[in-house]
């Protein structure tokens, strides 16, 4: 099986499946009952956007006119959002309309207009209007924030009473059949993720309960439930990409010949494994809705 490892895209391609069968429905149905009394345009922000899925994903949940702005700071994925939506479009039968700055979706008397802003969510006030936002929603993303980070941005939404809807956030990697070098290989993972960065050390698998800590701190009302990706045997596509993540994040480690010859064990009887199909890969995340 040939993967570009390098292509964020296709990433975000193979994972959309997993994600949307992990969203948790508890979590997702307080977020619909929440805003079912809103009967203006529901103004939704989308931090580390990537290729628009939210979108294709809450469009047809939400019975709202709604505004959508999408924020990325990859120029790259912006115009791949621009296709994903065409083709999401195109395969649901939905009117198109593409203008410059914007495009529409149009679903009989429902229409989603979407504005595409490359930008960096350090600086979300500069790209989209938190007065006039209702809710921002972010799948995947929080665990690459520092701690300090995630803080500012929690109390900009809390001052502005903007909801907030956190999918997908990563806290653990399970193996089976398990191998007693599972715990060091994913602790090691863990402190990959945290390494030192130029904007500080990343969340990581600690983002869950940094967020919940933080969330609390401002008071709001919070709704959490699990949202688990369980790669069973025979997904082998997601595997290969889960395994290529932690050989390629290991590597920048300085790791001591002895724990170099651990992981190489333990990466060829994964690798072993996936080719005979005997692998499953469990990636446990959380969903977060808070509100005032």
């Amino acid at each position: 099986m040939h993967l570009d490892y390098n292509d964020p895209i296709a990433w975000l391609e193979h994972r959309y499946d997993c994600d949307v069968q992990a969203r948790n429905t508890s979590v997702e149905r307080k977020l619909l009952s929440f805003f079912k009394p809103h009967e203006s345009v529901l103004h939704i922000t989308d931090v580390g956007a990537g290729t628009g899925t939210n979108v294709c994903y809450y469009f047809t949940k939400l019975n709202h006119q709604q505004e959508w702005t999408l924020i990325e700071q990859h120029r790259s994925l912006m115009q791949a959002a621009r296709e994903r939506l065409r083709k999401f479009a195109a395969q649901q039968g939905y009117r198109w309309d593409e203008q410059p700055d914007e495009i529409q979706l149009v679903d009989g008397d429902k229409k989603a207009t979407i504005r595409f802003v490359t930008g960096n969510v350090d600086h979300i006030e500069d790209f989209t209007n938190l007065e006039q936002t209702d809710v921002l929603v972010a799948n995947a993303f929080f665990d690459l924030l520092s701690f300090d980070q995630f803080d500012t941005l929690i109390k900009k939404l809390a001052s502005h009473n903007v909801a907030f809807l956190s999918t997908l956030n990563y806290y653990e990697t399970s193996f089976y059949p398990f191998l007693e070098e599972d715990h060091q290989i994913v602790r090691w993972y863990h402190m990959h993720m945290k390494r030192p960065q130029p904007f500080g050390i990343s969340m990581g698998a600690d983002c869950c309960e940094e967020m919940l800590d933080l969330l609390m701190r401002h008071h709001l009302m919070i709704e959490q439930e699990s949202s688990q990706w369980h790669l069973k045997r025979g997904n082998t596509t997601m595997q290969h990409y889960i395994l290529h993540f932690i050989e390629n994040a290991l590597g920048e480690l300085n790791l001591t010949s002895a724990e170099q010859k651990l992981l190489n064990r333990w990466l060829n009887t994964r690798k072993e494994q996936l080719h005979n199909r005997t692998l499953e890969i469990i990636v446990d995340h959380n969903d977060i809705f808070a509100t005032e």
